[in-house]
């Protein structure tokens, strides 16, 4: 990357952390760049591990871009928030995260990484998702303290978080009632077991593990009470809850594993090799300029609306029980138009 492009993004980076959040055309106006320009900035600093999200703001629809700070040492490079500024520890992020590319100096990497927060303080400040294997989003953050989500969550959010860390770190089993859209009764969930708890692009999330050993994902905003349980589960030595989040499509678990094949059409091809996959994905390019697509998911719904979000420029090849049901969503809201 040129040296005025690097500028520019530690540039952001720095900017929308400091204060309450900047919308996107603050971010073009300040940079002297377009807003598709801004957005780049912003794909470039997710991929690279930069805790990002974006909130509405409370009056309008216009979206507010900021920086997370979460405490891990686990998932990221820790190192005391006290001895440095913020546009230190943004670019010392970078640092890192370009040290870390090459294996052979990766040894003496987790070396002084670790003789630097040692050495400095106890107080950490994480520098996230580092560490992930590069299968997993850079959308997702592990959330494994209330401070982390202190400017995103509501007060009677962070006691639920709270509860359910304490559960993790124990190793307890919950119950928890939890609150479906669209019905009047809140769904009782009892027995399962909190694996994970993470921040995904906007929203908070708990990974529970139930008693048959299936997993289950859910949304932690939509939680309305937790109970800890006195047992105590002993989880297998092998078990990983970082496997589930490597869907292409989202750190959801579904019913039904989707085997998908897509035709992208020339003019979106750049654009969907530009998002960051995990290497589960293949994009094959087509002598006329078109490519296909292929992916194995969970995600139902968030497939099926990347794939609509393309328009005409795109088109499901496989599986044919998932060709029909997009082709009923299509007949269903072209009948809504024609009916007005």
């Amino acid at each position: 990357m040129a040296s005025d492009d690097l500028a520019t993004k530690l540039g952001i980076a720095t900017y929308i952390g400091n204060g309450n959040g900047r919308s996107i055309q603050d971010i073009a106006d300040h940079f002297g760049i377009s807003v598709r320009t801004a957005y780049r900035f912003l794909d470039r600093l997710q991929a690279e591990g930069y805790p990002l999200t974006n909130e509405e703001r409370r009056s309008g629809r216009e979206k507010l871009w900021t920086m997370l700070d979460l405490n891990s040492d686990k998932y990221g490079n820790a190192l005391p928030s006290s001895e440095f500024s913020y546009e230190e520890r943004i670019l010392l992020h970078y640092i890192l995260a370009e040290l870390k590319k090459s294996e052979d100096i990766l040894p003496s990497f987790k070396s002084v990484r670790h003789k630097l927060a040692t050495m400095l303080s106890q107080k950490s400040v994480a520098f996230p998702s580092l560490d992930y294997s590069r299968n997993i989003s850079r959308k997702l953050f592990p959330i494994e303290s209330i401070s982390s989500i202190s400017k995103i969550a509501t007060k009677e959010t962070q006691l639920i978080v709270k509860q359910i860390l304490k559960a993790i770190n124990g190793q307890k089993r919950i119950s928890m009632t939890y609150h479906v859209p669209n019905k009047a009764a809140a769904l009782e969930v009892e027995n399962t077991t909190p694996v994970f708890a993470f921040f995904y692009d906007g929203g908070m999330y708990l990974q529970t593990l139930l008693e048959d050993g299936a997993l289950r994902t859910y949304a932690i905003e939509r939680i309305e009470t937790v109970s800890i349980l006195n047992d105590t589960v002993a989880l297998k030595p092998d078990f990983d809850p970082c496997i589930p989040l490597t869907d292409p499509f989202g750190p959801f678990i579904g019913r039904e594993r989707i085997e998908a094949k897509v035709w992208i059409a020339p003019e979106q091809v750049q654009y969907v090799k530009e998002r960051k996959w995990p290497e589960s994905v293949t994009i094959r390019d087509n002598e006329d300029g078109s490519a296909v697509f292929e992916a194995a998911t969970y995600g139902e719904w968030e497939f099926v609306n990347w794939l609509l979000s393309m328009r005409a420029q795109a088109k499901l090849l496989e599986p044919e029980w998932l060709r029909r049901k997009v082709s009923s969503i299509l007949d269903q809201t072209s009948a809504l138009y024609h009916n007005l």
